[in-house]
């Protein structure tokens, strides 16, 4: 199978701000291109996305749109992220934001730790380490 690489410009084609991470975008990419769909793709209902072929995503996909060749290394980035795991079936990963068709919801995924400062600075529990005291 022939794949093309990520392309900056078709994911500047979404109507996405400028605070998505790359990660995100390059994965949605990913999902939305039809030539990759024997290897990743929407799942039916277009509420998760499926792996039908492990060792192909990670010899022949992820080292063309990521820095790495690592099932393990981006499953812990979804992770990151919110993802979740399913466990029947083909690999498939779930986030309420991340939805077909419906790009501009990818705004709201933000990575847990920095959701965790937000939410420490929020509620004024944001300490430091060096001085265990509050930072606001």
């Amino acid at each position: 199978m022939d794949l093309k690489v990520w392309n900056p410009c078709a994911a500047l084609t979404m109507k996405q701000s400028s605070n998505v991470p790359t990660f995100l975008s390059k994965m949605w990419t990913l999902v939305e291109e039809t030539h990759t769909n024997e290897i990743i793709t929407w799942k039916q209902n277009g509420q998760s996305f499926l792996v039908l072929d492990e060792q192909g995503f990670a010899k022949e996909i992820l080292p063309k749109y990521f820095k790495h060749n690592n099932m393990a290394n981006f499953v812990r980035q979804l992770n990151m992220y919110g993802f979740r795991k399913e466990r029947d079936g083909p690999v498939e990963f779930q986030h309420p934001y991340f939805k077909q068709g419906q790009d501009d919801l990818l705004e709201n995924i933000k990575r847990k730790i920095v959701q965790f400062i937000v939410t420490l600075v929020q509620n004024n529990q944001l300490v430091s380490l060096k001085h265990k005291r509050p930072l606001l």
